[in-house]
């Protein structure tokens, strides 16, 4: 079920990235802050409809991490929509997984001590390596 679940989520993230894309194509640059608003806005959406359907107890430690995931989230999704507007998307998309990728090991191996085996940071240097070849020198 874990592997189907991330197969959908995979799909939905390039859907989200094919659409991020489409803004600069389509001449919407005008109206990042509208589609902004409308992304985080459909989140907030069914983060309640979420609750009200677990009726999970909303703890201040809940609404502090769900707060911050949404800031910089919002952030970093209206950085990627400006830097879409002369980065094309082949780029920009590789970078910004290679980046949430490298971060998320190197965080959870020293704060969670999760173990990285030696074939995952060769696959994330590997993939470092696919960044710098793809990223057009200057």
């Amino acid at each position: 079920m874990s592997l189907l679940l991330l197969l959908v989520a995979f799909v939905l993230s390039g859907l989200n990235a094919i659409s991020n894309t489409s803004i600069r194509h389509l001449h919407l640059d005008n109206y990042i802050g509208l589609y902004s608003v409308g992304f985080w806005g459909m989140g907030v959406v069914l983060g309640l409809i979420t609750l009200a359907i677990t009726k999970h107890e909303v703890r201040k430690q809940d609404a502090a991490v769900g707060i911050t995931m949404g800031l910089t989230g919002s952030i970093a999704m209206v950085l990627l929509l400006i830097a879409l507007r002369t980065v094309p998307g082949f780029i920009a998309f590789p970078i910004r997984s290679c980046g949430n990728t490298t971060l998320t090991a190197i965080v959870s191996y020293l704060a969670w001590r999760e173990h990285v085996t030696p074939r995952q940071w060769l696959g994330i240097a590997c993939g470092v390596v696919a960044i710098y070849l793809i990223v057009p020198s200057h």
